[in-house]
């Protein structure tokens, strides 16, 4: 019983460096997939909920929602941004 929760501890050990190691290729690679929670994005983008449930209503912000959680990928906040770049040069 106690070599199967050492192996379970390990396993848990790995994939937990894999996650870790995964972010980071990630982030080399400019690929910034993760998913935030909708207050994660409010603090982020400096906005109210009242527009951010608008940006999310206008279609403008792609979201998921799993059991009442709203989740936006990172990717897709900065393709907001992106769009709404104004250079003043």
């Amino acid at each position: 019983m106690q070599l199967c929760n050492d192996i379970k501890s390990d396993l848990q050990g790995v994939i937990k460096s894999l996650a870790k190691i995964t972010k980071i290729q990630s982030r080399i690679l400019g690929i910034s997939d993760e998913w935030n929670r909708k207050e994660e994005v409010l603090k982020l983008l400096a906005i109210s909920p009242r527009t951010f449930n608008r940006l999310i209503s206008t279609g403008k912000l792609p979201y998921s929602k799993v059991s009442g959680i709203t989740f936006i990928k990172t990717s897709d906040v900065e393709k907001l941004l992106n769009e709404n770049y104004h250079n003043q040069n």
